[in-house]
């Protein structure tokens, strides 16, 4: 970011009072009188400033290659007058870039400010018993009445910024400009179109125009929704036309047509807070999205297709970043089920679409990973909970290890909240679709892993261990014991089956039949199940224990079987051999849990795909002979 001296650049009033006359200029201004390929044209005024912005789908060498070759005469393309009603549009649009956004991002910076000086008066007015005999006593005194004078300039300045960026009338020009590109960018994405219409298909890939575009003409239509969704979603209700509502779903639902995935979260971000449960007073706009027919054909695979892409961004901090985005992702799903035909979309890509396995194995990998590190910050925030009870061995402490451990306190806290936030979302949606839709859970690659959580999150809960994540005020953090472990074990029921019972069994490092009737005591206890249901989990139990003892016998039986027969990676006895392109055979329950992860072979890193594996129908047959003759 480039800092300039503010005195000498034209403020946001400027740029303000610039955009809204040509708001006015540009509101009679029919969309077929502009030409879409004036940012690049030879006698552009922006093309300077388009060259050097970051573009949708291509690099900026693609870009320039792009645009020598219109100019190129047997390229076909004629590059018409550049005329009054596209050169007034563009500027708008460009000015419009400059306006509004920046002005709104300084705000909020100022109020950020605002805070943290108001903080620093309060932390310094605060300890005041402890400087005001000291040396340092006079500088004290001074940086409170400095920082006091910054907190009077930033109150002063608040009510004449929001003044200017929450009038209604500005709100509702810049929706209106808003929709109109809205729309210039789905004439150019989807050409053979005829816009409005309802029979869109959606594109297949990014034409060339679009792709060159830059970045801010998709991001500053979803970041002016955002902010006006937060502070006046009345106004988006009224001015949201269904132009913008389809090029919304258009964009979330091509998300191929991108290079860059933190765009496309940042329109899926704009459908999370058209949510009423998340912003209230937008029923109306979640009632219109609900009856789009692109939200009913396309929008839930998409959003399961992406809940899994978004698990490698190329960003240093994809890590982190992926949560926030799948977790609006689980609650717009989450609201999508609540009605019949987007239910029964969900479910056709259940039972069909291969992004069902990659979305359930994310969704497993997430689940893991935010309880465990929940249950972690618990147990942290356990100890020094206990450790302040104790009065006489914590004053003895020193006070610099008081100290650490408060802030340590603080952190976890505040971790173990936003943990908890993201994996009770992440358990809800688990339980939800094993309840309707059990057997997609079933399939090999898939039921073992998901066993394997559900035993490990069980033995935390209701092992030995389970005391250590008592704490006090536990609503603070979000931490409903009786609620997670009632979902969990209806997971166990929903999913109730022989092969379910093997996968339990299987699962040497946490299933014991001892911790699972330790669960149906606590559930009883606590009243968290009816009888019928405790008997169910009693019965599954004993299923599965009963497949441990064949699984015993059943493992001294196999355990000579020739080493063709095993599993290179697993050591196990396999039961569906394949042929890989390296020359290896593996079993083919455990390349498909390989490949949910990683799309290479596991022996030479080379890229790998489930259709690249051959069945090796004669070492099947003599494995099952095999197996026969030990019986």
């Amino acid at each position: 970011m480039i800092n300039v001296e503010s005195r000498l650049v034209a403020g946001d009033g400027f740029f303000l009072n610039l955009a809204a006359v040509m708001h006015q200029l540009s509101l009679k201004i029919k969309l077929d009188k502009v030409d879409v390929f004036y940012p690049f044209h030879p006698q552009s005024r922006i093309s300077n400033s388009v060259a050097n912005e970051t573009k949708i789908r291509v690099n900026s060498q693609e870009s320039q290659q792009w645009v020598e070759q219109l100019n190129q005469p047997d390229s076909g393309h004629i590059w018409q007058e550049c005329k009054f009603p596209t050169e007034c549009w563009f500027m708008t649009l460009h000015a419009q870039h400059l306006a509004y956004l920046p002005a709104a991002r300084r705000h909020q910076r100022r109020m950020r400010a605002l805070k943290d000086y108001q903080k620093l008066v309060d932390e310094m007015q605060n300890s005041e018993a402890e400087w005001s005999q000291t040396p340092a006593a006079r500088r004290n005194r001074e940086l409170i009445a400095m920082w006091q004078e910054q907190v009077k300039k930033l109150l002063l300045s608040k009510p004449c910024a929001e003044a200017a960026l929450m009038d209604e009338k500005l709100i509702s020009n810049y929706m209106h400009f808003n929709s109109m590109a809205a729309e210039l960018e789905m004439q150019t994405l989807c050409p053979e179109i005829m816009f409005p219409t309802n029979n869109l298909t959606l594109p297949s890939k990014a034409t060339p125009l679009f792709a060159n575009y830059p970045e801010w003409y998709v991001e500053d239509i979803a970041e002016f929704l955002l902010l006006a969704l937060q502070h006046m979603p009345q106004i988006v209700a009224r001015t949201v036309d269904q132009m913008v509502m389809t090029w919304l779903l258009t964009l979330v639902c091509s998300a191929h047509c991108f290079n860059n995935p933190y765009l496309v979260a940042k329109l899926v971000e704009v459908l999370f807070m058209m949510n009423p449960s998340v912003q209230p007073r937008t029923e109306t706009l979640h009632e219109r999205l609900l009856t789009h027919k692109i939200s009913q054909s396309a929008l839930p695979p998409s959003l399961m297709k992406f809940y899994a892409d978004v698990e490698s961004t190329g960003a240093a901090s994809e890590f982190y970043d992926k949560f926030t985005i799948r977790f609006h992702i689980s609650i717009i799903l989450k609201s999508l089920w609540q009605s019949p035909i987007h239910r029964e979309t969900v479910i056709q890509e259940l039972k069909s679409g291969k992004q069902f396995v990659k979305f359930i194995n994310m969704l497993m990998n997430d689940t893991t990973f935010l309880l465990d590190e929940s249950l972690e910050s618990l147990r942290r925030i356990h100890e020094v909970q206990e450790a302040m009870e104790n009065r006489s061995t914590w004053d003895q402490q020193p006070e610099e290890q008081k100290e650490t451990r408060l802030r340590q306190l603080s952190t976890d806290e505040r971790m173990c909240k936003s943990y908890l936030t993201l994996a009770r979302e992440t358990v809800d949606m688990l339980h939800y679709l094993t309840q309707h839709v059990p057997d997609p859970f079933l399939r090999p690659e898939l039921i073992d892993r998901l066993a394997a959580m559900l035993n490990f999150n069980l033995q935390q809960l209701c092992g030995p261990k389970c005391k250590h994540f008592k704490v006090k005020n536990a609503d603070n953090y979000g931490w409903e014991p009786r609620r997670v472990l009632d979902q969990l074990t209806d997971i166990y029921l929903h999913l109730d089956s022989d092969v379910f019972a093997q996968a339990l069994a299987a699962d040497e490092r946490s299933f014991r039949f001892e911790l699972f009737e330790e669960a149906a005591v606590r559930l009883e206890r606590a009243l968290i199940k009816a009888p019928l249901q405790i008997a169910h989990w009693r019965e599954l139990s004993a299923k599965a224990q009963r497949i441990v003892l064949q699984n015993q016998k059943r493992e001294l039986d196999f355990s000579d079987a020739p080493e063709e027969f095993r599993d290179p990676l697993m050591d196990t006895l396999m039961d569906d051999p394949v042929l890989l392109p390296s020359g290896k055979v593996m079993d083919r329950a455990v390349i498909l849990r390989h490949l949910l992860n990683s799309s290479t072979d596991p022996f030479n890193r080379q890229p790998l795909t489930e259709d690249m594996l051959m069945p090796v129908e004669d070492l099947k047959l003599r494995i099952v002979a095999w197996k026969r003759q030990k019986e």
